[in-house]
């Protein structure tokens, strides 16, 4: 366990449930206790793979949202049993319907180092906005990084990189509430960039 990483994630989270409570209506993300080691590894075995560190040490502080909150306008912050109830669905869809797979699924609005691939069993939703996503690539494209974060479209597919890391994105995402990148707004009921709604 690498401690300062901890105390990184833990500083940025903490930087965002302050804005949050400041800015926000009380209760529009109430961050959850942290996942158990048990809960963490059960994920991985299910997903067949190992998640970055910084993201294990992200469940272990917060479990998702503790309300459904979502993070930004990226969606629910999703729990450990979440992000696998949505791969799985993911998966089976694809398998079952060929959902992502074919002519009618082109890759044509990438950003970045993105594999020119509408979904796999690498990428790994985090959030979840009616489809749309914040996830985790595992397997970049040449230059990007394994354990980059994706904003995935649900019409579209994969767009663009959002950050190298799920921790650099978490930092991110606190500097921008913190420099006022973001407000939230009531319509929507959720934050995001000023004009956005």
């Amino acid at each position: 366990m690498n401690p300062d990483l901890r105390q990184d994630l833990q500083h940025n989270w903490s930087r965002i449930a302050r804005w949050y409570a400041a800015n926000t209506p009380q209760g529009t993300l109430v961050l959850a206790e942290g996942a158990s080691e048990d809960e963490i590894a059960e994920l991985e075995t299910a997903l067949g793979l190992r998640l970055p560190d910084d993201l294990r040490h992200s469940l272990s502080l917060h479990n998702g949202a503790a309300n459904e909150g979502y993070l930004l306008y990226h969606g629910e912050l999703l729990s450990t049993a979440r992000i696998l109830e949505l791969w799985q669905m993911y998966r089976d869809m694809q398998h079952n319907e060929g959902w992502g797979q074919g002519s009618d699924y082109q890759t044509d609005e990438l950003q970045g180092p993105i594999r020119p691939v509408y979904w796999d069993g690498l990428r790994i939703a985090l959030t979840d906005n009616s489809g749309d996503a914040a996830m985790l690539d595992l397997q970049p494209a040449e230059g990007g990084q394994a354990g980059q974060i994706i904003e995935f479209d649900g019409e579209v597919g994969p767009r663009t990189v959002l950050a190298p890391s799920f921790s650099a994105w978490i930092a991110q995402l606190a500097d921008e509430l913190e420099q006022g990148k973001h407000v939230y707004i009531e319509d929507a009921g959720c934050v995001a960039p000023p004009g956005t709604w």
